[in-house]
């Protein structure tokens, strides 16, 4: 499976294909959420543990243009 942008899902997010789970959902649940890549597959059963890591690398290689897209913080 790949990452793919797809116009009538999820606004065209990245997300894995064939899932409709956005690379983001992945990333936040790593990252901010503290999840480690074998819970994630927990959280979304439909992921392999290497669509997960998939997502991530995705996720670092363009974490600008996923920065750039999300809302300011106060």
């Amino acid at each position: 499976m790949s990452i793919v942008r797809d116009p009538e899902h999820s606004d065209s997010a990245p997300t894995i294909e064939g899932t409709g789970i956005r690379v983001k959902d992945v990333a936040i649940a790593y990252e901010h959420s503290g999840y480690d890549p074998d819970e994630i597959t927990q959280l979304y059963p439909d992921l392999s543990l290497g669509e997960v890591h998939r997502a991530l690398a995705y996720y670092y290689d363009h974490i600008d243009d996923f920065r750039s897209v999300e809302p300011a913080q106060a």
